[in-house]
């Protein structure tokens, strides 16, 4: 509670003689004009602010804060009586009530002033609505100020900058934000939020960077992470900067669990827009003395061994990178392109696995429809500032030469892009030193717009530039015209 003194009480009406009916039909839209919506926020978890109860919370429409219960003496009903504050929504049912009187809110006039709010609580689409979101992209605030639909920033509560990168990158792969987008729609939705509550908690995030009814042009993950805090028993929290990469793995791996649990399926729809499979060959090698007292290595081909493993992400180790000379200053920055870091993939090149074996590696045909790669920049053991080798990437990359076969082309198109910031401290210990995390978007593939979202700060951006910096994680996405059998 504030400092703030409460208004006077107010006299509870005499409701012994009226039935809750008789009160609606009356008195349904009394109160209605107390709503405060810029004091209402849903994103924030549901407890109740005096018993810290996760059942039967209601939020204040008035004050925006959240209580328990309507009953006699509930935070709720000392709540309407001690601040004359009305009207009062349930968070799960997204009935109305008037308290102390305790009546549904029924009028059809009120029910509509409700809407927006009931839109802002729970974000619903049909069919058409999802088919609209590529063409109709603009929509306005409670202040009246335009927001680019699906493009909004995040709020970074404390260090959860890593993972608000990762949520926007898997809401805008487009089969999986058309399907948590409907969701709701689908039976298995209870089943979800009573089971496999992760699931349906990033379908509502989903649904809120996609809605058209926001108050304000960005959303907070604060109630996600909490659940996200809780599920990974504090391996990825609000308070602690991790790597976005981990948190990745780990979402995905428990999105594609969940899932399939729940459908009684192995494949979801997780599984088949990301994953692919890779065709990794063992080669055996073995130590021989040469005439003139030399050790020679000796690839034992008729030995080697094929697995195929499925996985979620390609990893591009950087190696040895050649020099570009920064056009109009003296910085000479390390370079090296995306199709020699794939090389890895070519079927050919081979890698040291042990000191008895090699290995090469083949993607299987046909690649995943969303192919998403990591740059590894030796980020992941602490290491915040990690190696700044600029990657070279074009918008459209053919994945044909690391995919088996004799294909034609495999075209990708680039559709996100996340950026590593390490930003210096004021010491030479570099104990202050700090790392950042933002992620550019492709917003219209047409006109090859692009948008670069870094916690509140949305701008548009030139995609040719997008090279210039710390690429880390990448999605692409294969084109139509790219010749998959079967399609």
């Amino acid at each position: 509670m504030s400092n703030e003194e409460p208004p006077p009480k107010r006299q509870r009406k005499d409701s012994g003689s009226h039935n809750d009916d008789h009160v609606a039909s009356n008195d349904s839209e009394a109160y209605i004009d107390t709503i405060n919506r810029n004091k209402i926020d849903f994103d924030f978890e549901k407890l109740c602010s005096v018993s810290l109860s996760k059942s039967n919370v209601y939020c204040c429409l008035v004050c925006g804060k959240y209580f328990q219960g309507r009953s006699v003496s509930s935070p709720a009903y000392n709540h309407s009586i001690e601040w004359n504050h009305h009207v009062f929504m349930n968070l799960q049912t997204h009935k109305t009530y008037i308290l102390p009187e305790d009546y549904q809110v029924t009028s059809p006039k009120a029910l509509k002033h409700l809407q927006d709010i009931i839109y802002l609580l729970n974000p619903t689409y049909s069919q058409q609505d999802v088919a609209r979101l590529d063409t109709e992209p603009s929509a306005y605030d409670l202040t009246h100020k335009p927001y680019f639909v699906g493009y909004i920033g995040l709020n970074k509560i404390s260090k959860n900058d890593y993972s608000n990168v990762i949520v926007q990158a898997l809401a805008h792969i487009q089969p999986i934000r058309d399907f948590l987008l409907l969701l709701p729609n689908d039976s298995l939705y209870e089943v979800l939020e009573h089971k496999y509550p992760l699931v349906s908690m990033f379908g509502l995030m989903v649904r809120k960077i996609w809605s058209r009814h926001l108050f304000k042009p960005h959303v907070s993950p604060h109630e996600f992470l909490q659940l996200v805090s809780l599920m990974s028993k504090k391996s990825f929290s609000i308070t602690h900067q991790s790597s976005p990469k981990h948190f990745m793995v780990w979402f995905l791996n428990q999105l594609h669990s969940q899932l399939t649990r729940a459908i009684g399926k192995k494949r979801t729809i997780l599984s088949k827009t990301l994953q692919g499979e890779i065709i990794v060959t063992t080669i055996p090698v073995v130590q021989k003395q040469a005439s003139d007292s030399t050790v020679q290595f000796e690839r034992q081909e008729s030995m080697k061994k094929i697995s195929i493993s499925k996985f979620w992400h390609l990893s591009l180790s950087l190696g040895p990178a050649s020099a570009l000379k920064i056009q109009d200053t003296n910085d000479t920055v390390p370079q090296v392109s995306i199709e020699s870091l794939l090389s890895k993939y070519d079927g050919t090149t081979t890698s040291q696995a042990s000191a008895s074996e090699l290995r090469t590696y083949k993607l299987k045909y046909p690649g995943p429809p969303f192919l998403i790669m990591h740059i590894d920049r030796n980020l992941e053991e602490g290491n915040i500032r990690g190696n700044p080798t600029v990657v070279k990437f074009p918008m459209v990359l053919d994945m044909a030469p690391y995919i088996e076969g004799e294909i034609g082309p495999q075209k990708y198109q680039l559709v996100s892009s996340i950026k590593h910031h390490y930003v210096a401290g004021d010491t030479i210990d570099h104990k202050h030193d700090k790392q950042q995390w933002s992620i550019s978007l492709l917003a219209d593939s047409h006109k090859s717009e692009w948008v670069h979202i870094q916690d509140l700060d949305v701008t548009k951006v030139d995609g040719e530039f997008l090279f210039l910096d710390e690429t880390y994680i990448q999605v692409w996405k294969r084109m139509e015209s790219s010749h998959v059998l079967g399609d």
